[in-house]
């Protein structure tokens, strides 16, 4: 539900650039959560997937690219998985994604603050995992693992 909340709240931010596809297990377990917290998570890496499309098509008129959102149900918990179609993250700066203040964006379009939260919401509010695999010209996909318990 939250997932699909962030999705309908952020469509301004993505529907211009990108064809958004869901993947949404039916049967997830429910986990204890901050929901507004986890709701920041997935906003943040949807808006900046959609960034990231953006730039990667740059001028090519009507070039959309494809955000895919998957859950589902794994031994640790519940696993969310968020794909970009964007330009993807150069090998030289992934160990600095989860800095505070790191960005990529140009000045005033970006605090360097979106995945360092995320990385503190996920892993340290509720014992979770993040990591994300990227590669340059073909898109990057972020992981997050979430405990049942």
């Amino acid at each position: 539900k939250i997932l699909e909340s962030t999705i309908t709240v952020c469509r301004n931010e993505w529907k211009y650039h990108a064809e958004m596809e869901t993947d949404l297990s039916p049967n997830l377990p429910s986990i204890l959560c901050f929901p507004g917290d986890l709701g920041q998570v997935f906003l943040n890496i949807i808006v900046n997937s959609a960034h990231a499309i953006e730039k990667a098509n740059g001028e090519i008129q009507g070039g959309m690219g494809k955000i895919v959102v998957r859950t589902q149900k794994t031994d640790f918990g519940v696993q969310v998985q968020i794909s970009d179609t964007g330009g993807g993250i150069p090998e030289q700066i992934q160990d600095k994604v989860f800095d505070p203040f790191f960005t990529t964006k140009e000045r005033g379009k970006g605090t360097g603050q979106g995945l360092a939260i995320a990385y503190g919401v996920v892993v340290d509010k509720h014992l979770g995992k993040i990591r994300f695999d990227s590669e340059e010209g073909v898109g990057t996909t972020f992981t997050i693992e979430l405990p049942v318990e």
